[in-house]
């Protein structure tokens, strides 16, 4: 995770701090870091992602360049600047100056002043890119202003953003996690969300991120006071995010371990791939109906537990042999009990009636 303020680290130590990410406007994904050096006369510096080795779990990014590569990389400067100046025939300040545009109400004006524009620039940086960083504005899709960026979650292996850490106004400073799939609009040094404010704040809170082996212990604990037997279920963390794979007997059970496992503190995101009795037994169905001989020849299928029952009569036992075969290698089922009764007479045509004319 790149995470804005974080050391940034040369292969001969320490080089300043990550202050911005940028981002390719085309393909959203990060093109270049800004490394900021020094305390009093702070530099800054553009360095290409692909100079990135690794980024460790407390946000440290390590380059695959010297010291003195970095010094010979661009330098970025971020100037503000008004535009057009000031001109006034009032002698006060800009700031003390009242200007009515009711044209029937205050002093005649032989021209108006002009307002004071602010505009910045950013040396260092193309066009074709977006500049994203800590502070950041974050606004809804209704283009209300609803915080600032914290620190952004990228993938190491794409470069693109997999979540933003928004910080919401107010004492407290709350911050909450952002699926990037929810930014309807990266801008230059802003973002716009694809939701409303009241869904924003609905979203779970970010806390620093917890171990991935204490996370694990603490979903499977979460899981255990439902009162649902973990032994049929696999927890799988990675930086956060858990992925919850297994069987559970009904869709609720599947509801209630996944919005325990949510509320779980270091919980980022959650992939539930449980399945269900009933999701086996239309699966088994699925795959009876598709062979062109079983599915000739159609059988109930219960499932308890990963246990499927096939009841059924069919005329022959190659038949028999192929329908179990198929329930057996359908995946999620851990074993079969055949009540499959074999009766070639059942399938025999009776004769039409004769009715004998006179």
């Amino acid at each position: 995770m790149l995470r804005i303020g974080a050391p940034v680290l040369a292969t001969d130590g320490e080089i300043g701090t990550l202050k911005y990410v940028i981002l390719d406007s085309r393909t959203r994904a990060v093109s270049d870091i800004v490394v900021e050096s020094g305390t009093i006369f702070k530099r800054a510096r553009v360095i290409s992602a692909r100079h990135i080795e690794r980024v460790d779990e407390d946000g440290t990014v390590h380059l695959s360049v010297d010291s003195e590569f970095v010094r010979n990389c661009r330098i970025f400067e971020h100037k503000e600047f008004s535009t057009p100046e000031w001109a006034n025939e009032t002698g006060y300040n800009a700031q003390n100056v009242l200007i009515w545009s009711d044209p029937y109400a205050g002093p005649t004006l032989k021209e108006l002043p002009r307002p004071t524009v602010r505009l910045h620039i950013d040396r260092g940086v193309g066009e074709e890119t977006l500049l994203v960083g800590r502070g950041s504005a974050v606004y809804t899709k209704d283009g209300e202003r609803v915080g600032t960026i914290d620190h952004i979650a990228i993938d190491p292996a794409t470069m693109q953003p997999l979540y933003v850490v928004v910080r919401l106004p107010g004492i407290r400073k709350r911050r909450v996690v952002v699926p990037a799939e929810k930014v309807q609009e990266w801008q230059h040094q802003a973002i716009t969300l694809d939701m409303e404010k009241k869904e924003l704040h609905a979203l779970p809170p970010y806390t620093p991120r917890t171990p991935d082996i204490k996370l694990g212990e603490a979903v499977r604990e979460a899981i255990e006071a439902l009162g649902i037997p973990v032994d049929a279920l696999s927890v799988f963390v990675d930086k956060g995010h858990v992925l919850v794979r297994g069987h559970t007997h009904s869709p609720e059970d599947r509801r209630r371990i996944e919005a325990a496992v949510r509320k779980v503190e270091g919980v980022l995101s959650v992939t539930n791939e449980i399945t269900t009795d009933r999701e086996l037994e239309l699966r088994v169905q699925s795959r009876l109906l598709a062979d062109p001989v079983a599915g000739l020849y159609p059988v109930d299928v219960v499932v308890n537990n990963r246990v499927a029952t096939v009841i059924g009569t069919v005329p022959h036992e190659t038949i028999q042999d192929l329908i179990l075969k198929i329930v057996r290698q359908t995946p999620g089922i851990a074993a079969v009990i055949d009540h499959i009764t074999v009766d070639p007479d059942a399938f025999k045509e009776e004769p039409l009636p004769v009715i004998v004319m006179r």
